[in-house]
């Protein structure tokens, strides 16, 4: 059976929890020892913060159900889609990062090279979805955006 439809206000707040998390996974990085080794340590465990955040977002949004709007389930399936890929992405991306080897004076280089995943096409449908008429007040209600909006603007 479908979940039934949700609040537009804690869909939206779901939504944002998993950017949120993922933006707080950066103080791992910034954490990380100066060696080449502590920033592959860093790198991976921001990795992993990354890759679960997303694949938690996503499972929970399907967990909520899409939400009580017109057009909800497409919103649903455009968000889902958004956080299974990027799950997957940074779950390459942090297999292709563990092969590297730290000791290779050439790491920070190729490290460098396996850039984070694509937000382009991310931030696009991130976008369309935070001006959605029916979703905005849920986006600038929802504590987690909230949060999420602030903590982004001082980076």
């Amino acid at each position: 059976a479908a979940p039934p439809s949700s609040d537009p206000v804690a869909w939206a707040g779901t939504f944002c929890g998993g950017p949120g998390e993922v933006i707080g996974g950066v103080s791992a990085i910034a954490k990380a020892q100066p060696t080449p080794q502590g920033q592959k340590d860093g790198l991976l465990e921001f990795s992993d913060i990354a890759q679960r955040a997303f694949a938690n977002t996503a499972q929970k949004l399907q967990q909520l159900g899409p939400p009580r709007i017109t057009d909800g389930k497409q919103v649903q399936d455009t968000a889902v889609g958004f956080f299974n890929n990027a799950s997957q992405t940074v779950g390459a991306q942090r297999t292709k990062l563990a092969e590297l080897d730290a000791n290779d004076p050439d790491f920070v280089n190729k490290a460098s090279h396996l850039a984070g995943p694509d937000l382009g096409a991310a931030s696009a449908q991130m976008h369309e979805l935070t001006s959605n008429k029916e979703l905005a007040p849920g986006f600038r209600t929802a504590p987690q955006c909230q949060q999420l909006s602030a903590t982004a603007g001082h980076r």
